[in-house]
Formats: structure tokens, C-alpha cells, sequence
């Protein structure tokens, strides 16, 4: 994957709420400042909308892709003659669980749009394919779905949020979602650590290749992102050819330095895309006026750490780890389900943590849908103001 000089543009379009006309005119500037969706989508291609679908959450939650944007990105495609299917392989289904999936889809206001405007909402966790990978730095094999890699163009609609371990998730991130049911775990236990994940999230770029991503950030989410977090009014859409100089201006948009987050640096140190600020145009809105001020991050700070290249020894001393609040907790055993270490179990009524075991991914508090594990740091990690 090389992303030229001519295509390091990012658009930044202001749209100050969900508002379906307010939303489509914003999309088609946001599209039209880099290029316009006739330069990413021919007549005859079936387009596939990788949305960001963590969990079954309402709109206002700011979990997911918001169905205000993706009914914008289907009147689109549509109208550069292409066929829109709308997917993702959800976080909360664990196995591939069809139930759960379109569960999802309903409570996030996906299926309602799907149903509208008579496009295809596809199970991608349903089947899935072996795709090697020769240009990846460490991974250079994946089990991906089907759909994802049978569609002759993917358009990626990350959501705009914090992330315990990656510190950011948007576009590179959002690829994650092509890996099949509870494959997304076993990767957690085959790159611990924010660096190893992180690498496995650029040589996933790779092999997915998104033809165009744009970005919600119309209301994003700071604080314990990327479920728990808090709704954050951001007021913006950005779109661009290159996920990697998109997240990187959504960053220093909200106030994160863009090689802070480690996906963004490995990626611009291998040349998958273009992380530095100073080579990427910044197109519609200018950034200054965009800022976000006093944004929240995860109070895990894990890659604050971790990209620095802190010793092993000492992670324990500084990372934060997954807690549970008994009193929030419904016994549903999503955590146990999804930990990839086995570092949780059923202790009766309520989970239990193995901290041994334990290799800070926060699958758990990442999806846990009643907010009832709590990322705490260490006394080292608030006294250095990690």
C-alpha cells in the first residue's frame, strides 16, 4: 500500500450535528475536497461501508458510526452508479453469533438505515478468507472476512474515540473489524503490548487496503473510549485516502500528538501512510479553527507508556489495570467470554481477575456493556501524570 504525495490531502468539514441534510451536505463537501466519491467508486462496484459497530448501543451514545452518516455514504455511492453494502464484524459478538450481530445493528440505528434505504446489511463475521500478506512488516498472513475482501471497494467509517490501549482509535484502528468472530481476541494474545498490536494493526492496513475513510466526529467520545467514554461534541467530518494522515489530523485536532499514538508512528516509519503534519494538506476547515479543547483521555494512558519503550518489569507499576465495580455488574460474562488470555473467570455470581494472566488489552472493559469494569491507574503512574 503507497500513498503518494498527490494523495496526502485530508478534508475537514464542519457539521454541527446529526442532522440528515446538515450531515449530506457535509459528506459531499468533505468527499468533493478530495476528489469527489466518483474518484474512489466506478458504476457496477459493490462498495462495502465498513462501519465501526463495537456493541449495540443508540446513536447518542457515540459508539458507532452514526446511521446519519452512513445513509449520507450510501446516497453517494449510489449516486456514482456503485451498489452500497453496510457491514462490520462486531466486537460484542464473540463466536459468530448472527443474534448479537443484527441485535447490534437494530439498537445502533444501522438496521433501521439499512431497511430505508434497501441496501444489503451483511454479517461479515459469517465467512471469512485466508489472505496473505507479503508486504507486512510482522503479520504477513490473515483470516479476514469474505465480504471485506471480496468487495471491489471498501469505504472505511471509523468513529472519532479514545482507546485505552492504542491511546486513539479512527481509521487504522477501524480495520480491526475485518477480523472475523473471535479472532480479534486471539490477536490481542499474539501482539501483547501496545507495540506488538500495534504493528499488527499497520500490516492489517496492508492487507485490507480501504479504498477511502471518512471520519464521524461529528460527536466523538473522550475519557474511557471506546465504549465507556464520555459523548464529546466535536463537530466535524473528515475524509481522506489515507487513514493514517487522517488520524493523524483528528489527533492534533483534539489535542493528542499524532506520534503518540503508535499505529499513526509505526505506520508513517514504514511508509504505510503519511503520519507528519507537516506533509499532509489540510483541506476545508483550518485546523486552528477546529481544536477541541480539554479532551479526555483513557484514564489507561497505556501506550503514553508503552510507545516510549518502558520495561517490562516496570508496566505493572505503571499501567492501569481492568477493575471490576461489583455494584454495576449483571453477571453476563461478555469479559469472560472475550478475554484472549483467560485472566477472567466465574467466581459465582460475579467475574473474577487474574492479574498473572492479565496482559492489558482491556477487551474487557472495552466491551462491557454496563460500564462495570474501571481502568485504575497505580499510584506511580498519577504521581508521574501518566
Amino acid at each position: 500500500m503507497i500513498i503518494s504525495k498527490m494523495q496526502i490531502q485530508v478534508s475537514l468539514v464542519k457539521c454541527k450535528d446529526y442532522e440528515q441534510a446538515r450531515v449530506d451536505v457535509a459528506i459531499a463537501e468533505a468527499l468533493g475536497l478530495v476528489g469527489g466519491i466518483r474518484q474512489y467508486v466506478r458504476p457496477g462496484d459493490r462498495a462495502l461501508l465498513k462501519i465501526n459497530l463495537l456493541a449495540g448501543a443508540a446513536p447518542e451514545k457515540a459508539v458507532t458510526t452514526h446511521p446519519a452518516v452512513v445513509r449520507a455514504i450510501i446516497g453517494q455511492v449510489r449516486a456514482a452508479g456503485a451498489i452500497p453494502l453496510v457491514g462490520d464484524c462486531s466486537g460484542h459478538e464473540g463466536p459468530p453469533n448472527p443474534g448479537r450481530y443484527y441485535s447490534a445493528c437494530r439498537q445502533s440505528g444501522i438496521e433501521q438505515v439499512c431497511e430505508e434505504e434497501g441496501v444489503e446489511l451483511v454479517h461479515l463475521s459469517a465467512e471469512s478468507v485466508e489472505v496473505e500478506n507479503p508486504q507486512g512488516r510482522v503479520f504477513k498472513h490473515f483470516t479476514l472476512a469474505k465480504e471485506a475482501v471480496d468487495a471491489d471497494v471498501l469505504i472505511n467509517l471509523p468513529k472519532l474515540k479514545t482507546h485505552g490501549l492504542t491511546l486513539f482509535t479512527g481509521g487504522v484502528k477501524n480495520n480491526f473489524g475485518c477480523l472475523p468472530g473471535l479472532l480479534k481476541a486471539q490477536m490481542h494474545l499474539r501482539a501483547q503490548g501496545v507495540e506488538d498490536f500495534s504493528q499488527s494493526l499497520v500490516d492489517l492496513l496492508l492487507a485490507v487496503q480501504p479504498t477511502l475513510t471518512v471520519m464521524d466526529g461529528v460527536v466523538g467520545m473522550d475519557g474511557d473510549g471506546p465504549r465507556n467514554g464520555r459523548p464529546r461534541q466535536i463537530g466535524a467530518i473528515l475524509a481522506s485516502a489515507d487513514p493514517v494522515a487522517l488520524d493523524a489530523v483528528a489527533c492534533e485536532m483534539v489535542g493528542i500528538k499524532p506520534m503518540m499514538v503508535p499505529t499513526t508512528r509505526l505506520a508513517h516509519e514504514q511508509g504505510v501512510g503519511v503520519g507528519d503534519l507537516a506533509q499532509i494538506e489540510v483541506l476545508g476547515e483550518p485546523l486552528e479553527a477546529m481544536r477541541v479543547a480539554d479532551f479526555r483521555l483513557s484514564s489507561g494512558s497505556a501506550s503514553l507508556f508503552r510507545a516510549t519503550g518502558l520495561l517490562r518489569f516496570l508496566q505493572g507499576m505503571l499501567l492501569a489495570k481492568p477493575v471490576l465495580v461489583t455494584e454495576r455488574c449483571k453477571g453476563c460474562w461478555v469479559c469472560v467470554e472475550h478475554c484472549p488470555a483467560g485472566a477472567l473467570s466465574k467466581d459465582g455470581r460475579l467475574p473474577a481477575f487474574d492479574y498473572g494472566k492479565c496482559i492489558r488489552c482491556y477487551c474487557c472493559q472495552e466491551l462491557c456493556p454496563n460500564d462495570a469494569i474501571e481502568l485504575r491507574r497505580p499510584l506511580l503512574a498519577r504521581m508521574l501524570g501518566g
